[in-house]
This record gives structure tokens, sequence and C-alpha cells, in this order.
């Protein structure tokens, strides 16, 4: 049996997740939903999660400079994907949000994923599969950023 030592967990983790994450870009960049690339794919998924994210948390998010993320912002929003927006408690702060056509098509290219990702994990037995499930649960509640922004409801 594995060892459940945090240090054997943290090595499975970092081998893990790496090529679950190829196979997921791997995706988008052969089946761009409405001509989204990855980056665009990364952004619209962080809008999705975060209400009133600011330019400087997407590109944090992102691992990208402010000029990069703007430049890829204004393709997002000039494609009508996104909305920029005042918030309400400072009128001089912008926050961006997702438009319901980028909603919908980020919504559709997940969909995609999620079958692609059913099939490959469509030979494991049912308990594999329940392991797995129950992993992601316990990771997503370790990991979930708590101050990258408020979570979204919606």
């Amino acid at each position: 049996m594995m060892s459940a030592a945090p240090k054997q967990c943290a090595r499975e983790l970092l081998e893990a997740v790496p090529p679950v994450m190829r196979f997921i870009r791997g995706y988008v960049r052969r089946h761009p939903a409405e001509g989204l690339l990855v980056p665009q794919f990364r952004a619209l998924s962080f809008l999705g999660r975060t209400r009133d994210a600011s330019l400087s948390a997407v590109a944090e998010h992102l691992g990208v400079s402010l000029p990069a993320m703007s430049r890829l912002m204004n393709g997002l929003v000039n494609g009508g994907w996104v909305k920029r927006e005042t918030v309400s408690e400072n009128r001089r702060q912008v926050a961006l949000a997702l438009t319901a056509r980028g909603r919908a098509d980020l919504e559709k290219l997940r969909g995609q994923i999620r079958r692609q990702l059913s099939q490959r994990l469509s030979p494991l037995s049912a308990e594999e599969r329940k392991t797995i499930c129950s992993a992601m649960q316990l990771l997503r509640q370790t990991f979930e950023p708590q101050s990258a922004g408020k979570p979204n409801k919606a």
C-alpha cells in the first residue's frame, strides 16, 4: 500500500497534475471553441470563478505581465466574452466579468473537456473513479484560493 505521508502525497500531486493539465491544454489547442486560445480559456475560467476580478488578479493567475494581460483582455472584450464594470464601492476600480457569450462559450468548452476526460477515465473501475473524485474534492477544499477574489456564485 502507498504511503500516506505528506511528502509522498506532495510527490504524487506534483507528478499527477502536469499530465492532466497537458491533456486539457492540448484539447483546447486542438479544438478552440469560438476561436479561444489557451490563455484566453484560462482567463475566462478564472473570471467564471471570481467576482469583481481586477486585471492584476487575472495577470497574476496566468503568470503574465500587466501589459500582456491588458492586450489579452482587450481581445476578450472586443470579442464579446468579457465586459469591464466599475466597482460600486470604488468608481475608479474596474472589475472584469464574463458576458453572457463568455459564460456560454466557456461552459461549452468545459463540457467538451469534461466529455474528453470522461472518455479517458471510463476504462477505470467504479472504485478507482470514486477514489479520484474523492481526492479531487479534497484537493479543491485544500487549495481553493480564499484571497483571489470573492467566489462567484453564478
